[in-house]
């Protein structure tokens, strides 16, 4: 049986989270061609979540939207992505706006644990795609 070992398993499900999203970015034509994302929770791990994305902006990834329940860690994020990029992304506070926001085609979670599963249903429900890390949810009920 080969063994695999963990550096291994985590570079290829990294791969394996984004491909989905450069499979439908590669498959758009045109105007269309961008995937918009939105950052939900961007103060700690969030700030690596907007530098990731904002790499891939080469490769027809678009940061569209940042939210935030903290408004002064909003307009921080906000800030630093203007002066990096030139372009500030929406802003919002409630989460459930962005899944309202029909230009928005995908969210990434990086939200307090509690919220991750609540938030990829309502993600879900609302046709986006969802990257989100573990824990998935706070407890298993």
């Amino acid at each position: 049986m080969n063994e695999v070992n963990r550096r291994y398993f985590l570079m290829s499900s990294g791969l394996a989270a984004a491909a989905p999203l450069a499979a439908r970015a590669s498959s758009l034509n045109g105007a269309n061609s961008r995937v918009r994302v939105a950052i939900i929770g961007v103060k700690g791990r969030g700030g690596e979540h907007i530098r990731g994305f904002s790499a891939l902006s080469k490769d027809n990834v678009e940061l569209a939207a940042l939210c935030d329940v903290d408004e002064s860690v909003l307009n921080q994020r906000l800030s630093e992505v203007d002066a990096k990029s030139g372009k500030k992304p929406a802003a919002f506070t409630d989460m459930r706006k962005v899944f309202d926001d029909k230009s928005i085609d995908a969210v990434s979670f990086a939200t307090p644990n509690h919220w991750h599963a609540l938030g990829t249903i309502w993600a879900c429900q609302a046709g986006k795609d969802v990257y989100v890390e573990k824990p998935a949810s706070h407890n298993i009920f």
